[in-house]
């Protein structure tokens, strides 16, 4: 008796595995070394591009938002709604033209100017982090007014995430 048990459990212990779902294993990375694209529920995720595309041009020595600003924020605010777990980081940048501690304080005030209208939007303010470059990081090194007109700019991008005090690298 106990051996004909002792068959049946080896038996069954033989057939189980074969039975067992087999575990679905990721895609492999992008070889192209594009960004990887998130999806939920069969959406793709399109804020990564949106980001990118996302850059606010200022006059000089202003930090105000045009009404082509508003409706690129607007559009950038409906995606994050869309994701309300995502952050982004808006960078202020300025022309190379006034001092270095002005341009400091003059890309905060744009990168500022851009996260309070998200925020009016509904935006969670800890979902949008404001930083400035101020004149360290030119889009174009020339001292012609179209390099200028191009370096006073806010540019969008995703904000890091730290975990428990650490970056996290999401490459």
């Amino acid at each position: 008796m106990i051996k004909k048990n002792l068959s049946l459990i080896a038996l069954v212990l033989l057939v189980t595995p074969a039975c067992a779902r087999k575990a679905v294993l990721a895609e492999p990375a992008d070889p192209t070394g594009d960004d990887p694209k998130y999806v939920r529920a069969g959406v793709p995720d399109l804020l990564p591009q949106l980001l990118k595309e996302t850059v606010l041009h200022y006059g000089f020595d202003d930090a105000t938002l045009t009404q082509h600003d508003t409706i690129a924020l607007r559009r950038l605010a409906d995606q994050m709604r869309e994701q309300p777990w995502a952050s982004i980081r808006i960078a202020g940048h300025c022309d190379e033209r006034g001092t270095a501690e002005y341009n400091l304080a003059l890309g905060q005030r744009r990168a500022d100017a851009a996260r309070s209208y998200l925020i009016k939007l509904g935006i969670a303010p800890s979902a949008v982090e404001s930083i400035t470059f101020g004149e360290e990081v030119p889009l174009i090194e020339a001292e012609t007014e179209e390099a200028f007109a191009e370096n006073r700019r806010a540019e969008f991008g995703a904000a890091p995430l730290e975990l428990f005090g650490f970056l996290v690298d999401q490459n």
